[in-house]
């Protein structure tokens, strides 16, 4: 009996690179997130096209994790997928160490976009011929120990977002429904922290299709803005923009409309925040002159979203014994001069 072919998996991702330029400043997030060939290419490009560039790879990294059926944060190191360029241009994903494990069975295709600062990739998987002793196009390269044998991601324990995936393993229900038993807590709606918004005025110069019409990705900014105001709010750090779910465009935007965009953290477990989104005119242009405009009686939902936001681990404080614990300066009975006191006592 032939056996059925595994279905192909897709994965989807869009984001903000405005939401990634403050990350890419720093050392241990492009360790973590880019291949070596990768960081190679990127020190060779301008500051706009770096971050045009390492903002495709990552929104490409976090569709092919998708599409293998994975989280961000659910023990693959994104520089374990290695998204090069083919000798065409198209990019070419090649699978490491542990992505390499649980890749081992399909080819991996990855399309890259965008518009603006916005990034959109979308990831493939299909099923592949049984892997021989040499796996063509998709080989595993050993890591800087050169050992061989079953690959290892290599990763620093101590590094922060190491303790991070290492501390998320066992949260790893995005995907599914809400077990009341998984360490979430619950969020009170009255507490200012979980709630923000944002009213703006479209402007002409947001108008980017024919009959005047504003493209999505400027919705998906002010959806960025508040989600970071939440994670700030939160947990005083902007905290890592990890994916938006459930986009949903309902109504056309036009310049001169204003747009009130709320945010509401709904969810939280060790690591995550899951963030309620919605979009709503509220103010209307009108065509009665170039400058005539009217409030609506019932605001016009135009876009609702989730997005997932990584807050980072915080720091445990040093305790006694890494700060040498409380040193006497002297025997405080009665009685007794202490030892930081001038000679003489006190005067």
């Amino acid at each position: 009996m032939t056996p059925r072919p595994r279905p192909a998996g897709v994965g989807l991702d869009v984001l903000d690179r405005s939401e990634l330029a403050g990350l890419l400043r720093r050392p241990w997030f492009l360790r973590h997130c880019y291949a070596p060939e990768e960081l190679a290419r990127a020190r060779g490009l301008s500051g706009a096209r770096r971050l045009e560039y390492l903002a495709g790879r990552f929104a490409a990294k976090e569709a092919v994790l998708k599409a293998l059926g994975r989280g961000l944060f659910q023990g693959v190191a994104p520089r374990d997928i290695l998204v090069d360029r083919a000798p065409d241009g198209s990019p070419h994903v090649e699978l490491r160490a542990e992505a390499a494990e649980i890749g081992r069975e399909v080819s991996v295709r990855v399309s890259i976009t965008h518009k603006g600062d916005v990034v959109a990739a979308v990831a493939l998987t299909t099923e592949q011929d049984p892997p021989t002793s040499s796996r063509p196009g998709r080989p595993w390269r050993p890591g800087p120990s050169g050992r061989s044998g079953r690959p290892t991601s290599h990763r620093k324990e101590n590094s922060p977002m190491a303790t991070a995936i290492h501390d998320d393993r066992e949260d790893r229900d995005e995907h599914g429904p809400t077990d009341p038993t998984d360490n979430t807590a619950s969020t009170d709606n009255t507490d200012p922290a979980c709630t923000a918004r944002l009213r703006v005025r479209i402007g002409q110069e947001d108008a980017h299709y024919g009959g005047g019409l504003v493209d999505g990705a400027r919705i998906l900014r002010l959806f960025g803005d508040l989600v970071t105001e939440i994670t700030i709010r939160a947990d005083g750090d902007e905290g890592l923009l990890a994916e938006y779910s459930d986009v949903t465009f309902t109504a056309p935007v036009r310049p001169g409309d204003y747009i009130e965009a709320t945010a509401r953290l709904t969810r939280r477990t060790k690591l995550r925040r899951f963030v309620a989104l919605e979009a709503r005119k509220v103010i209307t242009a009108s065509g009665d002159s170039p400058s005539a405009a009217h409030v609506l009686d019932e605001p016009v939902t135009v876009c609702t979203a989730t997005a997932v936001t990584v807050a980072p681990k915080p720091r445990r404080s040093p305790g006694p014994a890494a700060t040498g614990g409380a040193r006497k300066t002297g025997d405080r009975r009665a009685g007794t001069p202490s030892a930081a006191a001038p000679a003489g006592g006190a005067r």
